[in-house]
């Protein structure tokens, strides 16, 4: 089992290893326009560019993403020629961050994960809220604030002293394309390339039993596994 929260042991790059061109052509084309599901909507799945400065790690480059609920997520870091760089799954309340090149793995609870990654404890729901802009069940109790714009779209949504800033909405209705998040020893940005709701469940992309292949290590190894 992993601690409750991520060791400060001084700061790593994810971007030296994985150096991720962003230059990409859909940058140029005709933004799409995205107007969510009236129903709600149960997954999405994308890509996006990120580049993240935190008190222990950094991050940027190109990464797709696919979160369902409940609790569901998947995170994977490409290269320019689309290879894997790492993977971040979640199930639940567990999480695992797996270098494939090293086949290697570290297991940890999702919240933890995710704040190594992102600067803040960000559940798969909740990444499914704020990139599809529909932040439906996280009233007040939720520890979320929310603050709409003068069009009624969600704008800006903070917790613990972390905020997601949107700059940018897709054409036709509150979906985020820009982002700027801070906190704490954390700020970055992600702009979202590509993004589907709701798209054909395919529940071997959140399958962890490939890990029993790969070497369980805890943070501390990853991390010197990335720095070599």
């Amino acid at each position: 089992m992993g601690s409750n929260r991520p060791a400060a042991i001084g700061r790593v790059s994810l971007v030296a290893p994985f150096l991720i061109a962003v230059s990409l052509a859909a940058c140029a084309g005709r933004v799409p326009t995205l107007v969510p599901p009236s129903g709600g909507i149960e997954a999405v799945e994308g890509y996006a560019s990120a580049s993240i400065s935190g008190a222990d790690a950094a991050a940027k480059g190109r990464f797709a993403f696919v979160f369902r609920r409940p609790g569901f997520g998947r995170i994977e870091a490409v290269d320019p020629l689309g290879r894997t760089a790492f993977l971040v799954l979640f199930r639940g309340d567990r999480a695992w961050f797996v270098l494939t090149g090293k086949k290697a793995y570290a297991e940890d609870g999702a919240r933890v994960t995710m704040e190594r990654f992102l600067g803040t404890s960000l559940l798969p729901d909740e990444a499914l809220a704020l990139l599809s802009g529909l932040w439906t069940g996280f009233g007040p109790e939720s520890g979320w604030t929310l603050e709409r714009d003068d069009r009624g779209r969600i704008a800006r949504c903070g917790r613990d002293g972390f905020l997601f800033i949107v700059r940018e909405f897709f054409p036709g209705g509150g979906v985020p394309r820009r982002i700027d998040l801070t906190g704490e020893g954390t700020s970055g940005r992600l702009k979202v390339m590509e993004l589907a709701f709701d798209p054909v469940a395919r529940e071997a992309v959140f399958d962890t039993a490939f890990l029993r292949g790969y070497a369980s290590k805890t943070w501390e190894e990853i991390l010197d596994l990335i720095e070599r």
